[in-house]
């Protein structure tokens, strides 16, 4: 048997005290189990897997070409160099990785270049989904009897406004008078469909709204977070306020 003392003389490194071990005669100990001295060439070290082509693989290259651009965008590293290049500050950024990414930027401009018309008849659609589903709920609540032809109908006529709201906002939703106007007129709709499910049970007024709860809905989709919570914020505390409850 191998033993290990105290003593600094007798001490022997691991590895030949392990040799020692597998090569030891156990004849006399009775079976038990027996240890092997690793071989170098089971090592398996880690490292990036190959590809069917024989070259790396790594975990970004499973992510699609467009969300990679989505994420350098949100990042804003584009812009930093360009801002640093214009200053005539040095950027941790090199030349071709940045001829890379302007590579990748127009590769994905061409693949998502979809025209503003195309986008508004897409989301038109869906609008004029959402307006005729409210169209039958409200006549439903009141008990009032509706063809699903009228529904159409109505949809039709509401589709050419809401397709000219789409239009505009989609086309200068990333200008500041834009995103303003669609805080302010998405915090009207909203405290004006709170007023009229409050205070004008009347099938004639609460027809108003179909139009306003999906002209609501669809400006709080298309803003961003910030102004996103600032309109809900808005709407809850005319609801809690109830500003109108003293002269209705």
């Amino acid at each position: 048997m191998v033993t290990i003392t105290e003593d600094e003389g007798d001490n022997v490194p691991l590895a030949q005290s392990l040799k020692e071990l597998t090569t030891e005669n156990t004849s006399d100990a009775g079976p038990g189990p027996k240890l092997e001295y690793p071989n170098a060439s089971r090592i398996v070290r880690a490292g990036p897997k190959l590809g069917a082509d024989g070259k790396p693989h790594y975990l970004i290259d499973d992510i699609p070409d467009n969300e990679k651009m989505r994420l350098i965008r949100e990042s804003g590293l584009l812009k930093k160099y360009s801002k640093s290049k214009d200053s005539g500050a040095g950027s941790d950024v090199g030349e071709d990785e940045v001829e890379d990414l302007q590579a990748l930027q127009a590769e994905y401009d061409r693949a998502s270049d979809i025209p503003p018309w195309m986008d508004a008849v897409i989301y038109t659609v869906g609008l004029a989904a959402v307006f005729g589903l409210f169209e039958a709920l409200v006549n439903q609540q009141y008990g009032v009897e509706v063809s699903f032809s009228e529904v159409i109908q109505r949809m039709a006529k509401t589709a050419p406004a809401l397709y000219a709201i789409v239009y505009v906002t989609l086309r200068f939703r990333r200008t500041r008078i834009v995103n303003l106007l669609m805080l302010v007129a998405a915090c009207v709709s909203g405290c004006y469909f709170v007023h009229l499910n409050m205070h004008s049970p009347r099938l004639g007024i609460m027809r108003r709204a179909p139009g306003l709860v999906t002209l609501w809905m669809y400006l709080t989709f298309l803003m961003d977070v910030r102004p996103a919570i600032i309109n809900a914020i808005v709407v809850g505390l005319f609801w809690l306020i109830d500003p109108f409850k003293q002269s209705i």
